[in-house]
Protein backbone atom coordinates (compact mmCIF):
# COMPACT_ATOMS: atom_id res chain seq x y z
CA UNK A 1 0.00 0.00 0.00
CA UNK A 2 1.48 3.38 -0.97
CA UNK A 3 1.81 6.25 1.49
CA UNK A 4 -1.25 8.20 0.29
CA UNK A 5 -3.43 5.10 0.65
CA UNK A 6 -2.10 4.38 4.15
CA UNK A 7 -2.83 7.95 5.24
CA UNK A 8 -6.29 7.86 3.69
CA UNK A 9 -6.92 4.65 5.64
CA UNK A 10 -6.11 6.52 8.85
CA UNK A 11 -2.66 5.11 9.56
CA UNK A 12 -0.30 7.09 11.77
CA UNK A 13 3.30 7.15 10.59
CA UNK A 14 5.89 6.71 13.32
CA UNK A 15 9.34 6.63 11.70
CA UNK A 16 11.19 8.73 9.14
CA UNK A 17 11.86 5.57 7.12
CA UNK A 18 8.16 5.35 6.26
CA UNK A 19 8.05 8.77 4.62
CA UNK A 20 8.42 9.67 0.98
CA UNK A 21 10.81 12.48 0.05
CA UNK A 22 7.82 14.68 -0.73
CA UNK A 23 6.20 14.06 2.66
CA UNK A 24 9.47 14.60 4.53
CA UNK A 25 10.23 17.85 2.69
CA UNK A 26 6.76 19.26 3.35
CA UNK A 27 6.83 18.20 7.00
CA UNK A 28 10.34 19.51 7.69
CA UNK A 29 9.47 22.79 5.98
CA UNK A 30 6.43 23.26 8.21
CA UNK A 31 8.30 22.26 11.38
CA UNK A 32 11.22 24.58 10.60
CA UNK A 33 8.88 27.50 9.89
CA UNK A 34 6.95 27.04 13.13
CA UNK A 35 10.16 26.57 15.15
CA UNK A 36 11.55 29.77 13.62
CA UNK A 37 8.31 31.56 14.52
CA UNK A 38 8.44 30.39 18.13
CA UNK A 39 12.03 31.61 18.46
CA UNK A 40 11.45 34.96 16.79
CA UNK A 41 8.33 35.47 18.88
CA UNK A 42 10.40 35.01 22.02
CA UNK A 43 12.86 37.65 20.78
CA UNK A 44 9.99 40.03 20.05
CA UNK A 45 8.57 39.75 23.58
CA UNK A 46 11.70 39.30 25.68
CA UNK A 47 12.50 43.05 26.03
CA UNK A 48 9.12 43.56 27.70
CA UNK A 49 9.80 41.24 30.64
CA UNK A 50 11.47 44.02 32.62
CA UNK A 51 8.95 46.61 31.37
CA UNK A 52 5.78 44.68 32.25
CA UNK A 53 3.50 46.78 34.53
CA UNK A 54 3.54 44.49 37.59
CA UNK A 55 5.61 41.75 39.17
CA UNK A 56 2.94 39.16 38.33
CA UNK A 57 2.93 40.25 34.67
CA UNK A 58 6.73 40.04 34.59
CA UNK A 59 6.60 36.47 35.90
CA UNK A 60 3.90 35.48 33.40
CA UNK A 61 5.79 36.94 30.45
CA UNK A 62 9.08 35.45 31.61
CA UNK A 63 7.42 32.01 31.69
CA UNK A 64 5.86 32.60 28.28
CA UNK A 65 9.17 33.55 26.65
CA UNK A 66 10.81 30.50 28.19
CA UNK A 67 8.00 28.32 26.83
CA UNK A 68 8.39 29.73 23.30
CA UNK A 69 12.12 28.96 23.25
CA UNK A 70 11.32 25.45 24.50
CA UNK A 71 8.74 24.99 21.74
CA UNK A 72 11.36 25.97 19.16
CA UNK A 73 13.84 23.54 20.71
CA UNK A 74 11.39 20.63 20.56
CA UNK A 75 10.54 21.30 16.94
CA UNK A 76 14.14 21.77 15.77
CA UNK A 77 14.92 18.45 17.47
CA UNK A 78 12.03 16.82 15.62
CA UNK A 79 13.30 18.22 12.31
CA UNK A 80 16.73 16.79 13.13
CA UNK A 81 15.16 13.37 13.58
CA UNK A 82 13.83 13.74 10.03
CA UNK A 83 17.30 14.45 8.64
CA UNK A 84 17.52 18.26 8.87
CA UNK A 85 20.65 19.90 10.27
CA UNK A 86 20.01 22.18 13.27
CA UNK A 87 23.04 24.38 12.67
CA UNK A 88 21.98 24.87 9.06
CA UNK A 89 18.40 25.73 10.08
CA UNK A 90 19.55 28.33 12.60
CA UNK A 91 22.19 29.69 10.24
CA UNK A 92 19.58 30.26 7.53
CA UNK A 93 17.36 32.03 10.06
CA UNK A 94 20.06 34.44 11.26
CA UNK A 95 21.08 35.09 7.65
CA UNK A 96 17.52 36.28 6.94
CA UNK A 97 16.95 33.45 4.45
CA UNK A 98 14.43 31.33 6.37
CA UNK A 99 10.81 32.29 6.91
CA UNK A 100 8.95 32.91 10.15
CA UNK A 101 5.47 34.08 11.14
CA UNK A 102 4.25 37.34 9.61
CA UNK A 103 3.30 38.81 13.01
CA UNK A 104 6.93 38.84 14.14
CA UNK A 105 7.96 41.09 11.27
CA UNK A 106 6.27 43.96 13.15
CA UNK A 107 7.60 46.01 16.07
CA UNK A 108 6.38 45.51 19.64
CA UNK A 109 6.22 49.10 20.84
CA UNK A 110 3.93 48.97 23.86
CA UNK A 111 2.60 46.61 26.50
CA UNK A 112 -0.68 46.06 24.68
CA UNK A 113 1.25 44.76 21.65
CA UNK A 114 2.51 42.00 23.93
CA UNK A 115 -1.07 41.26 24.95
CA UNK A 116 -2.19 41.10 21.30
CA UNK A 117 0.58 38.66 20.41
CA UNK A 118 -0.66 36.39 23.18
CA UNK A 119 -4.40 36.82 22.59
CA UNK A 120 -4.67 37.12 18.83
CA UNK A 121 -1.47 35.67 17.35
CA UNK A 122 -1.05 32.82 19.84
CA UNK A 123 -4.83 32.39 19.66
CA UNK A 124 -4.52 31.88 15.91
CA UNK A 125 -1.63 29.48 16.48
CA UNK A 126 -3.67 27.37 18.90
CA UNK A 127 -6.30 26.71 16.23
CA UNK A 128 -3.57 25.27 14.00
CA UNK A 129 -1.62 23.48 16.72
CA UNK A 130 -4.64 21.77 18.26
CA UNK A 131 -5.55 20.32 14.87
CA UNK A 132 -2.04 18.88 14.57
CA UNK A 133 -2.90 16.46 17.37
CA UNK A 134 -4.37 14.38 14.53
CA UNK A 135 -1.40 14.88 12.17
CA UNK A 136 -0.48 11.73 10.23
CA UNK A 137 3.08 11.86 11.62
CA UNK A 138 2.76 10.56 15.17
CA UNK A 139 5.89 12.15 16.72
CA UNK A 140 4.75 15.61 15.59
CA UNK A 141 1.29 15.08 17.06
CA UNK A 142 2.82 14.08 20.41
CA UNK A 143 5.10 17.13 20.50
CA UNK A 144 2.01 19.26 19.93
CA UNK A 145 0.27 17.88 23.03
CA UNK A 146 2.67 19.71 25.33
CA UNK A 147 2.92 22.79 23.13
CA UNK A 148 -0.87 23.18 23.02
CA UNK A 149 -1.19 23.05 26.80
CA UNK A 150 1.37 25.80 27.20
CA UNK A 151 -0.01 27.92 24.36
CA UNK A 152 -3.43 27.86 25.99
CA UNK A 153 -1.81 29.46 29.05
CA UNK A 154 -0.32 32.14 26.78
CA UNK A 155 -3.71 32.95 25.28
CA UNK A 156 -5.30 33.22 28.73
CA UNK A 157 -2.50 35.54 29.82
CA UNK A 158 -3.23 37.80 26.85
CA UNK A 159 -6.96 37.73 27.48
CA UNK A 160 -6.47 38.71 31.13
CA UNK A 161 -4.55 41.80 30.03
CA UNK A 162 -7.16 42.68 27.40
CA UNK A 163 -9.99 42.23 29.89
CA UNK A 164 -8.20 44.46 32.41
CA UNK A 165 -8.02 47.28 29.86
CA UNK A 166 -11.47 46.68 28.39
CA UNK A 167 -13.04 47.12 31.84
CA UNK A 168 -10.84 50.04 32.82
CA UNK A 169 -10.91 53.75 32.10
CA UNK A 170 -12.03 55.28 28.83
CA UNK A 171 -8.39 55.85 27.87
CA UNK A 172 -7.59 52.19 28.55
CA UNK A 173 -10.55 51.00 26.48
CA UNK A 174 -9.48 53.22 23.61
CA UNK A 175 -5.91 51.94 23.88
CA UNK A 176 -6.92 48.28 23.73
CA UNK A 177 -9.26 48.93 20.80
CA UNK A 178 -6.39 50.62 18.94
CA UNK A 179 -4.19 47.60 19.64
CA UNK A 180 -6.86 45.26 18.24
CA UNK A 181 -7.11 47.47 15.16
CA UNK A 182 -3.35 47.08 14.61
CA UNK A 183 -3.06 43.35 15.20
CA UNK A 184 -6.31 41.97 13.79
CA UNK A 185 -5.18 42.07 10.12
CA UNK A 186 -1.90 40.43 11.11
CA UNK A 187 -3.71 37.62 12.90
CA UNK A 188 -6.04 37.09 9.93
CA UNK A 189 -3.03 36.69 7.63
CA UNK A 190 -1.35 34.30 10.10
CA UNK A 191 -2.38 31.11 8.25
CA UNK A 192 -1.04 32.23 4.89
CA UNK A 193 -2.50 32.56 1.43
CA UNK A 194 -6.09 31.57 0.63
CA UNK A 195 -6.63 27.99 -0.46
CA UNK A 196 -6.90 28.66 -4.18
CA UNK A 197 -3.46 30.32 -4.11
CA UNK A 198 -1.60 27.64 -2.18
CA UNK A 199 -0.87 24.34 -3.92
CA UNK A 200 1.47 23.35 -1.09
CA UNK A 201 -1.36 23.61 1.43
CA UNK A 202 -3.61 21.41 -0.74
CA UNK A 203 -0.97 18.67 -0.78
CA UNK A 204 -0.29 18.94 2.95
CA UNK A 205 -3.98 18.48 3.66
CA UNK A 206 -4.10 15.42 1.38
CA UNK A 207 -1.21 13.91 3.35
CA UNK A 208 -2.82 14.97 6.66
CA UNK A 209 0.28 16.89 7.67
CA UNK A 210 -2.04 19.85 8.15
CA UNK A 211 -5.53 18.46 8.77
CA UNK A 212 -7.25 21.64 7.54
CA UNK A 213 -6.81 24.28 4.85
CA UNK A 214 -5.69 27.85 5.53
CA UNK A 215 -9.21 29.20 4.99
CA UNK A 216 -10.69 26.57 7.32
CA UNK A 217 -8.27 27.68 10.05
CA UNK A 218 -9.34 31.28 9.51
CA UNK A 219 -12.95 30.24 10.04
CA UNK A 220 -11.98 28.49 13.29
CA UNK A 221 -10.12 31.60 14.43
CA UNK A 222 -13.17 33.77 13.76
CA UNK A 223 -15.40 31.33 15.64
CA UNK A 224 -13.07 31.52 18.64
CA UNK A 225 -12.31 35.25 18.73
CA UNK A 226 -15.16 37.39 17.36
CA UNK A 227 -17.62 36.78 20.18
CA UNK A 228 -14.91 37.19 22.83
CA UNK A 229 -13.99 40.58 21.43
CA UNK A 230 -17.60 41.71 21.25
CA UNK A 231 -18.41 40.38 24.71
CA UNK A 232 -15.76 42.74 26.08
CA UNK A 233 -17.51 45.69 24.45
CA UNK A 234 -14.79 45.97 21.79
CA UNK A 235 -15.08 45.96 18.01
CA UNK A 236 -13.65 43.73 15.32
CA UNK A 237 -12.03 46.15 12.83
CA UNK A 238 -13.69 44.68 9.73
CA UNK A 239 -16.86 46.37 8.40
CA UNK A 240 -17.50 43.39 6.11
CA UNK A 241 -17.49 40.81 8.90
CA UNK A 242 -20.75 38.86 9.16
CA UNK A 243 -21.86 35.32 9.85
CA UNK A 244 -23.84 33.42 7.23
CA UNK A 245 -26.14 31.09 9.18
CA UNK A 246 -27.18 29.13 6.10
CA UNK A 247 -23.63 28.51 4.91
CA UNK A 248 -22.26 28.15 8.43
CA UNK A 249 -19.31 30.41 7.73
CA UNK A 250 -17.96 33.90 8.26
CA UNK A 251 -17.66 36.51 5.53
CA UNK A 252 -14.74 38.87 6.06
CA UNK A 253 -12.43 41.29 4.31
CA UNK A 254 -9.56 39.37 2.75
CA UNK A 255 -6.13 40.40 4.02
CA UNK A 256 -4.01 42.45 1.64
CA UNK A 257 -2.28 39.51 0.01
CA UNK A 258 0.00 41.69 -2.14
CA UNK A 259 1.32 43.32 1.04
CA UNK A 260 1.63 39.87 2.61
CA UNK A 261 3.73 38.59 -0.31
CA UNK A 262 5.94 41.66 -0.09
CA UNK A 263 6.44 41.08 3.64
CA UNK A 264 7.35 37.42 3.07
CA UNK A 265 9.74 38.30 0.27
CA UNK A 266 11.35 41.45 1.63
CA UNK A 267 10.66 41.44 5.36
CA UNK A 268 8.47 43.68 7.45
CA UNK A 269 9.34 46.81 9.47
CA UNK A 270 11.02 44.91 12.34
CA UNK A 271 12.55 42.14 10.22
CA UNK A 272 16.14 43.42 10.06
CA UNK A 273 16.27 44.35 13.76
CA UNK A 274 14.83 41.02 14.86
CA UNK A 275 17.10 38.92 12.65
CA UNK A 276 20.12 40.91 13.81
CA UNK A 277 19.23 40.31 17.48
CA UNK A 278 18.95 36.60 16.78
CA UNK A 279 22.26 36.61 14.89
CA UNK A 280 24.06 38.29 17.79
CA UNK A 281 22.67 35.74 20.25
CA UNK A 282 23.53 32.88 17.90
CA UNK A 283 27.14 34.02 17.59
CA UNK A 284 27.47 34.75 21.31
CA UNK A 285 26.39 31.20 22.15
CA UNK A 286 28.70 29.51 19.62
CA UNK A 287 31.10 28.51 22.41
CA UNK A 288 28.33 26.52 24.11
CA UNK A 289 27.62 24.55 20.94
CA UNK A 290 31.34 23.98 20.40
CA UNK A 291 31.79 22.76 23.96
CA UNK A 292 28.83 20.41 23.72
CA UNK A 293 30.07 19.09 20.39
CA UNK A 294 33.52 18.43 21.83
CA UNK A 295 32.02 16.72 24.89
CA UNK A 296 29.80 14.43 22.85
CA UNK A 297 32.74 13.61 20.61
CA UNK A 298 34.82 12.50 23.60
CA UNK A 299 31.85 10.67 25.08
CA UNK A 300 31.38 8.84 21.79
CA UNK A 301 35.01 7.71 21.85
CA UNK A 302 34.70 6.58 25.47
CA UNK A 303 31.54 4.54 24.89
CA UNK A 304 32.25 3.29 21.38
CA UNK A 305 33.47 -0.12 22.53
CA UNK A 306 30.71 -0.69 25.04
CA UNK A 307 27.73 -2.57 23.57
CA UNK A 308 24.25 -1.19 24.16
CA UNK A 309 25.35 2.40 24.83
CA UNK A 310 24.46 5.17 22.42
CA UNK A 311 25.32 8.81 23.03
CA UNK A 312 22.18 10.91 23.32
CA UNK A 313 19.90 7.90 23.83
Amino acid sequence: MDLDARIEAGEILETADELTDEYRDLLVGMIQFTANSELMGAFAERPWITKAPSFQRKLALDAKVQDEVGHAQMQYRLAENLGADREAMLSSLVAGQAGFGNAFHYPVEEWLDVAMIAWLVDGAAVELQSSLLSCSYGPYARVMRRICREEEFHVRHGEHVVREYATGSRAEREAVQAAIDRWWPRAMAFYGLPDEQSEKTRRMVELNIKPKTNDAYRQDFLDARVHRIRDLGLEVPDPELSYDEDAGRWHYTEPDWDAFRALVGEGGPAFAERVEARREAFEASAWVRDALGAYHGRAGDRFSNEPGLEVGA
